[in-house]
């Protein structure tokens, strides 16, 4: 019941003497029929699950064709009938995003799995007589926890990047499964160790035709993510990835596609509003206007810390979280977003520039052995990532310079280092992207958009996101492709040249990007006190001297971060309500 909020249509609970599953519901194929728990014919094998198959139609068709008997038209109950034909690896045959939990009574077994992106979260305690938990929300599993506390080791990554990188979550005791991973369980041998179900280093495609392939395959993927039986609606920025999706799917879609955004009051540089509504336009779907003011995100900043489960410090957090609210309360229940396209598509320069030197560097590995050989010298070889490699360096000192003693004795030297590190042994493309998903885009970007948008019982659905359109890039960079010495998404926007508008084609993607300096500061004047003596403070995390002494010398941006880490701790882990924060502010502001 923690979760209404994800699940506001419906509820269910099975149990028996072996597992306990409850489900929330989120309505939105086969509202009527299908409630979860779903089973299959002799209700054997029975599943909960947060997500969406996207192909489930094509499946249903091939299991009926099996022999398998259809309850409902519910994309989740053909999970249940390919598991009973294929076991564990039904899951290859899964085009969607998913956390589900499936329990096979006849074999007394339980299969725990998420998606490949890490759309959607599974969080897993085992606790001190052997039972396993798990839940889509931080907070439903915190309660399997005694006593849960920040871990030192949690405060000093977020406050390093902005994010705690999963697999750890800010407890101790509680952990993050692993994206495109499965535990095979039974109640003989309850463990931890997930294994993966989806390998890209194997993925192979020939780049001969590379824009079709890219065209096709986003083509299908916003096809299948626009069917729903709700309305669907679309989050745009005036960038190419929300525009692309957004064209796409009205294409798919004629006059049922709105499409939402978010833009601030006075209109900074950053507001791309009336490029967006332009697209729009173009478009012929119907417009949707956000606006959002420095006093609303002051005064919600609570609210914004609470709805979003665990600690994530990127302010574009409000964007997110307001075109969410705005769509469910217009009937939306369904967005379809361009996320994933810079991270797919090379939309970084820095992310380039990080390819390039560490091919630069695999390329002299030859020449540097043999010199190493020679003269005993050891050049340095270490692959590089960040280009912020020095901002998170300083972020970290920072951290550390602000712990208590007892605090900083638990966080290793470098442990942000440990986390951020490419895995030299495959080739720069694939270890640069890799490294980049299961930080940035998974712990910070997906993060925001499932918490957030599930807050207010919204669905976000990502077909830059695909698997398969995944596969097929990564495996035509495999086979050759080397699209990252190109320039900024020139795949993409190759692929699409005659479908996005002219004008955006050379504007580089800002999303939601708000007036930064102007709302951080507002926060820091209304919450910035709490932290100075706060629970950070009295839970002994942070020396009351050290910050008091650094504080004036701490970047806006990292005081930020001390103000969501403060407010975190205080409603989720002590209970607070944001009517209690409200207060407190007020006291000490005054």
């Amino acid at each position: 019941e923690s979760m209404t909020q994800r699940g506001p249509d419906s509820g269910g609970i099975f149990r028996d003497e072996r597992v306990s599953l409850a489900m929330r519901r989120l309505a939105i194929i086969d509202p009527n029929g299908g409630n979860q728990p779903i089973y299959n014919e002799d209700k054997s094998v029975v599943i909960v699950c947060n997500g969406e198959i996207y192909n489930h139609d094509v499946l249903r068709q091939q299991l009926k064709l099996m022999g398998h008997s259809f309850r409902s038209c519910s994309d989740i109950e053909v999970i249940v009938h390919a598991y009973e034909s294929f076991g564990v690896r039904c899951l290859d045959s899964l085009r969607g995003m998913f956390a589900f939990a499936l329990w096979d009574h006849k074999h007394d077994r339980l299969m725990l799995a998420r998606d490949r992106s890490g759309e959607k979260p599974l969080y897993l305690s085992k606790d001190g007589q052997g039972r396993l938990w798990f839940a889509s929300e931080f907070r439903s599993i915190l309660k399997t926890v005694r006593n849960p506390m920040l871990s030192p080791q949690a405060l000093n990554l977020f406050l390093t990047f902005q994010y705690i990188p999963e697999t750890d979550s800010p407890v101790d005791g509680i952990t993050l499964m692993s994206a495109g991973h499965v535990l095979d369980l039974t109640p003989k041998n309850i463990h931890l160790d997930s294994k993966s179900y989806w390998d890209l280093s194997k993925a192979a495609l020939s780049p001969s035709s590379p824009e079709v392939t890219v065209r096709e395959s986003l083509n299908e993927a916003c096809r299948l993510m626009g069917i729903a039986d709700v309305p669907v609606a679309a989050a745009m920025s005036g960038g190419i990835d929300s525009s692309l999706v957004t064209a796409l799917s009205a294409k798919h879609y004629p006059d049922q596609i709105e499409a939402f955004c978010v833009g601030y009051t006075q209109k900074p540089p950053t507001d791309e509003r009336n490029v967006a509504r332009g697209v729009a336009k173009s478009l012929r779907v119907p417009f949707h206007d956000i606006e959002i003011n420095t006093d609303q995100v002051v005064r919600d900043f609570p609210l914004l810390v609470r709805a979003m489960d665990i600690p994530v410090g990127d302010i574009a957090a409000q964007g997110y979280f307001a075109v969410s609210s705005e769509a469910r309360k217009k009937g939306f229940p369904v967005l379809l977003s361009g996320m994933g396209g810079d991270e797919l598509f090379w939309g970084y320069d820095w992310v380039r520039q990080a390819v390039r030197r560490n091919t630069q560097k695999q390329s002299k590995k030859g020449l540097r052995g043999y010199l190493n050989s020679l003269f005993r010298k050891s050049l340095n070889s270490t692959p590089q990532f960040f280009e912020v490699h020095d901002e998170m360096s300083q972020n970290d000192l920072a951290s550390r310079a602000i712990l208590s003693r007892e605090a900083a004795e638990n966080v290793p030297q470098d442990l942000w280092l440990k986390v951020a590190s490419l895995d030299s042994d495959q080739p720069a493309h694939f270890a640069v992207h890799t490294l980049l998903n299961r930080t940035w885009l998974q712990s910070n970007c997906l993060a925001l958009v499932d918490r957030l948008s599930m807050f207010n019982s919204v669905e976000v659905r990502l077909p830059l996101l695909d698997h398969v359109l995944i596969e097929q890039v990564v495996g035509m960079r495999n086979a050759g492709l080397n699209d990252w010495r190109q320039i900024h998404k020139w795949l993409l926007l190759n692929s699409f040249k005659d479908i996005i508008p002219s004008d955006i084609i050379g504007r580089r993607k800002q999303g939601f990007t708000p007036p930064v300096e102007d709302w951080m500061s507002n926060i820091e004047r209304r919450y910035l006190a709490l932290v100075l003596d706060g629970a950070l403070i009295s839970t002994g995390l942070i020396d009351r001297e050290r910050l008091n002494s650094a504080v004036s010398s701490l970047s806006l941006n990292f005081k930020y971060k001390l103000m969501v880490s403060e407010l975190w701790v205080r409603q989720t882990l002590l209970g607070e309500s944001e009517n209690d924060i409200h207060k407190a502010a007020a006291r000490k502001h005054f």
